[in-house]
């Protein structure tokens, strides 16, 4: 019996890195998924690779989360194609940017902080405001939110992104306690260092290595390792888990 058989699940940002990994073991457990992206053909190029691999009936949609227009359109999308969204996952996010990441809190420039806060948090917010109504109507529902460790433990670098994807933990939290009623339930995933394409490659070998050393398991962790844990909280094996967050770093932020 497939995990997710039949349910139609989105996945914001699910072209590349850790979204397709969610996006191909939702499929392989028989989810009907819709891929998103900022480029048409390539969600739809890689929701044709979904139906031709798993044999489910996936739908590739350009989605700028950035866009109150666009996410109310891919919604609509969805309504009329499949008549329900059992599960969002949250996962597109402003991209890894030294010029970012390296900048101390104190130097960082409003305009700066809304660009990350615009796609990371205010796209989740729109995301979930679109697709709870259609989950009230069906009474019940799954979402997922990607924060990170240093929403929760802090981190020297990359101020911006702490704050979004601490703002995120907060969603989630209130979605869980106002939705349950209706079935809905909401959580989130905090990943630790993850080698994905666009964050592993940016790095030297140094930094590889200084980034691991701090890891108990010793090494950075796979996206597909990130998709595991969704599927387990898109599933009903996490029933009754709801306003949680699952914190997937190889152990690295219990010292």
């Amino acid at each position: 019996m497939k995990l997710l058989g039949d349910r139609v699940a989105v996945i914001t940002g699910s072209t590349k890195g850790s979204g397709r990994a969610m996006a191909n073991i939702y499929s392989d457990q028989g989810a009907n998924v819709v891929v998103t992206g900022r480029d048409q053909l390539e969600a739809q190029s890689a929701a044709d690779e979904l139906s031709k691999e798993y044999g489910t009936n996936p739908l590739g949609l350009k989605l700028d989360v950035t866009s109150v227009t666009e996410v109310r359109e891919m919604v609509d999308k969805i309504r009329q194609k499949y008549g329900r969204i059992d599960v969002l996952v949250n996962n597109a996010g402003y991209p890894i940017k030294d010029d970012l990441w390296d900048v101390r809190f104190d130097q960082i420039p409003d305009e700066v902080l809304e660009r990350v806060l615009d796609v990371d948090t205010k796209g989740t917010y729109r995301c979930c405001r679109e697709v709870l109504p259609l989950m009230i109507e069906k009474r019940r529902g799954v979402i997922i939110n990607i924060s990170s460790t240093p929403a929760i433990s802090g981190y020297i670098k990359g101020a911006p992104y702490t704050v979004a994807k601490a703002a995120n933990l907060g969603i989630t939290k209130h979605i869980a306690a106002e939705y349950g009623k209706y079935g809905i339930r909401c959580n989130a995933i905090a990943p630790g260092t993850i080698a994905t394409q666009r964050n592993w490659e940016r790095l030297t070998t140094e930094q590889r290595v200084d980034i691991v050393s701090s890891i108990p398991l010793g090494r950075a962790g796979k996206p597909e390792e990130i998709a595991g844990v969704a599927l387990m909280l898109a599933s009903d094996y996490s029933s009754f888990v709801s306003g949680q967050t699952i914190v997937a770093d190889g152990g690295e932020t219990i010292r």
